[in-house]
């Protein structure tokens, strides 16, 4: 990988991390086209770019992160909860990975990501207040089994849980928030299992990079990423969703025509 390669892949992740067409499908698209071989060597320069994209959400929601350890715990509980789906996924981390040097499903994927969009669009309404607090428990659950689904490259973590929100009621707003609160612990825990299998397992599979490529796309991430996060901010309010509905559709078709003509 090269520095302007990293620098691409940077600008990349910071601004599909946010808008609900799936940062990891991106990148392993990337990086297949770039020439880079290998793909699932590079998860490490991945979770480092989702790193920087990690800072743009404490940017961002510095209030709300706050306002989860003071007053009303709710918040933080349903977050706990949202998380727990993640961890049956440590059993079958392999086949996941895997799906990392497979780009030709890519295009079944991102379609995939496509369906759930139009579906919390189509389908997703508003509860009343009282009703949200005699299920919280239960959404935020629900919300984290949409999160578990976009550990496969191609399906959208934001699009997922976003739409996982919107169709058990939740407002439009406050779906983006806890989809973005929720990455919090997914990534943070993400990257910590990473080190972990690097240091105590010794699995040293990884591309070797230097320093400044890590630095090269944590940066580029985290700037490019704040931007993003705003505008999904500034869409969900404007209900332009259905536009991410159509570029997961035509790029899933394409992804899969293309592998299938070459195939």
């Amino acid at each position: 990988m090269t520095i302007l390669q990293a620098l691409i892949l940077g600008i990349i992740q910071g601004i599909t991390e946010f808008l609900p067409v799936s940062s990891s499908g991106h990148l392993e698209i990337a990086q297949y086209f770039l020439g880079l071989e290998d793909l699932h060597q590079y998860i490490t320069f991945d979770l480092v770019t989702h790193l920087g994209t990690l800072c743009a959400i404490f940017v961002v929601y510095t209030t709300e992160i706050r306002g989860l350890f003071s007053g009303d715990l709710t918040r933080l509980k349903q977050i706990i909860i949202g998380t727990l789906p993640l961890f049956p996924t440590l059993l079958i981390l392999k086949p996941i990975e895997s799906l990392y040097n497979q780009p030709h499903l890519l295009g079944f994927f991102f379609i995939a990501t496509s369906a759930l969009l139009y579906a919390g669009i189509r389908w997703g309404y508003e509860k009343s207040s009282s009703e949200r607090k005699k299920s919280w428990w239960r959404d935020a659950f629900v919300i984290g089994i949409f999160q578990a689904l976009a550990l496969i490259p191609g399906v959208s973590r934001s699009g997922s849980t976003i739409s996982g929100a919107r169709l058990l009621g939740w407002e439009k707003q406050e779906a983006v928030t806890f989809s973005f609160l929720l990455a919090i612990p997914a990534i943070i825990g993400g990257t910590c299992l990473k080190i972990f299998q690097f240091i105590v397992l010794g699995e040293n599979h990884y591309a070797p990079l230097t320093l400044f490529h890590y630095l090269t796309g944590f940066v580029t991430a985290f700037f490019v990423g704040y931007l993003a996060l705003l505008l999904l901010i500034r869409l969900a309010s404007k209900e332009k969703f259905m536009y991410f509905v159509w570029y997961c559709l035509l790029l899933g078709l394409a992804v899969s025509s293309y592998f299938y003509i070459k195939l």
